[in-house]
């Protein structure tokens, strides 16, 4: 029965930041200018493919130590730092050049503080100890662990799993042919992985305007501060 219920946990915990993804009308940041960074610090670039009911969508993780970068096609680019008291976040809005910061204090007064380790590895790495190893599998010009295994609901789970990167290849969760009702496949595949220097990675901060997220509440006069709030407000509705 644990084991059940903790495969259900893990299976529910795809992609954490994208579950604070922030509004869809602020636009895609991902072009927008790149940050000098100390020299000879490297990055992970990780270019998945995402399909489930909503279509099919791109994602791009940049990681490095202390930093990890999301760029969701059709969402604003998050940022996510380690800090010392714990996890920070930003939001880029490239079309109004618009950030909202997220303190440690604000992610855990609104229940949002994630795993560094689900962040930095799209999916929670804990997965792995509740599903069935099944060998080895081909995954770009490397190999991947595959598993496999069933939700407590019954919703068939595959994996393939980069161990030297700590990344999935491909990950699915529920049936491709869903009858109505059900929820149907979330599907993630891994096109493209490479490692660049740091100072190429990232998306640049520095001609966005910045305001704290604790402040918004009292910007009523600022449409940029009221659309913000109001589409959290509406999301949490729903």
């Amino acid at each position: 029965m644990q084991e059940s219920v903790t495969l259900r946990t893990l299976a529910l915990s795809v992609v954490a930041s994208l579950a604070f993804a922030g509004p869809v009308w602020a636009g895609d940041a991902a072009d927008a200018p790149q940050t000098a960074i100390a020299p000879n610090t490297q990055a992970v670039v990780a270019h998945y493919q995402i399909r489930d009911r909503k279509g099919e969508r791109t994602l791009v993780l940049v990681r490095s130590d202390d930093r990890i970068e999301y760029r969701m096609q059709g969402e604003p680019v998050e940022i996510w730092r380690k800090t010392p008291d714990g996890i920070s976040r930003l939001e880029l809005f490239a079309k109004e050049q618009r950030s909202v910061a997220w303190s440690p204090g604000d992610l855990r007064t609104t229940g949002q503080m994630p795993d560094w380790n689900q962040l930095a590895s799209v999916i929670n790495p804990e997965l792995r100890t509740v599903l069935k190893s099944n060998g080895q599998t081909k995954a770009l010009d490397t190999r991947a662990a595959r598993y496999s295994g069933e939700s407590a609901e019954g919703q068939p789970i595959a994996l393939e799993w980069i161990e030297a990167d700590g990344l999935p290849s491909y990950y699915r969760t529920g049936k491709r042919k869903a009858k109505a009702g059900e929820v149907g496949a979330y599907e993630i595949r891994l096109s493209k992985l490479e490692r660049v220097a740091a100072a190429t990675a990232f998306t640049a901060t520095a001609e966005y305007r910045e305001t704290d997220y604790a402040d918004l509440g009292d910007m009523e006069l600022d449409p940029f501060a009221a659309a913000y709030l109001k589409h959290r407000s509406d999301r949490h509705q729903h």
